[in-house]
């Protein structure tokens, strides 16, 4: 697969660095502009970099856009975008009915992926589905995700953000195990790290079952497993989580 870069970010960058490390790498082509990034990327197998925006435009069918909202209008006065060209779009915020004006006659797909796309095994998002891209990053190594619906594929951003709530608690209880036991904290890092691993191999093994449901079954009756489980949920402690989601979630939701 053959894409295009026109705006070469933290994002973007990830997302070439851990395709190229993958097994079924693609080729890219990419604009000049951001130039450290670009010349970092420029050294991976694979990755060139053309003269300017137009020329990326004009080999490459296939388009990832990666720059911010307030750059996208002079952006895409640089280029001439033809039906057969189909972009990628990593702009944040910008709701695929305006892309899709934007940059007509083209076909557009909005993305979301975290920084963790710089390695093989993370998550992509796509809206609207589309198995022209599901099925290269699958082949890549990433886990791909399509919604049905523009609500849903931004909720995906939160759950981007729940990544980085998730590593301010394993810091908390990697400290406490520090404290109390005197290991290393990257060994408490890593026992905690593979205990995430492990739920996550269990929701995945057992979809059927609600994560609540898994928890149970683990946590039986007298064991230490329960009582933490009990003793979370007598302090409510999902609670704060919750409640920032449900406020986050508020303010994706568009305005009438």
């Amino acid at each position: 697969m053959k894409i295009g870069v026109l705006g070469v970010g933290a994002l973007t960058e990830a997302l070439i660095r851990g395709v190229q490390q993958s097994a079924a790498p693609f080729e890219w082509v990419l604009s000049p502009r951001s130039a450290e990034r670009v010349a970092g990327l420029r050294q991976l197998p694979g990755v060139r970099v053309a003269p300017d925006n137009t020329s990326v435009v004009a080999e490459c069918q296939t388009l990832i856009i990666g720059v911010r909202p307030e750059q996208l209008g002079t952006l895409l006065a640089t280029v001439q975008l033809r039906a057969e060209h189909h972009l990628i779009s990593l702009v944040a915020g910008v709701k695929q009915s305006e892309l899709a004006d934007r940059c007509y006659p083209a076909q557009v797909t909005r993305m979301m992926a975290s920084i963790a796309v710089a390695y093989p095994g993370a998550s992509v998002f796509f809206y609207p589905q589309q198995s022209a891209l599901s099925i290269p990053f699958q082949q890549a190594g990433y886990g791909v995700q399509s919604f049905a619906t523009e609500q849903a594929f931004e909720a995906s951003m939160l759950s981007v953000c729940v990544n980085a709530w998730w590593l301010e608690q394993i810091q908390a209880l990697a400290d406490t195990l520090v404290a109390q036991t005197g290991m290393q904290l990257q060994e408490a890092v890593s026992l905690l790290a593979a205990a995430q691993q492990e739920s996550a191999v269990l929701l995945q093994q057992h979809p059927d079952r609600t994560p609540a449901a898994l928890a149970r079954e683990i946590g039986t009756p007298g064991t230490y497993t329960a009582r933490g489980l009990d003793y979370l949920k007598a302090q409510q402690a999902e609670q704060p989580w919750v409640e920032i989601l449900n406020q986050l979630l508020g303010e994706l939701k568009p305005r009438p």
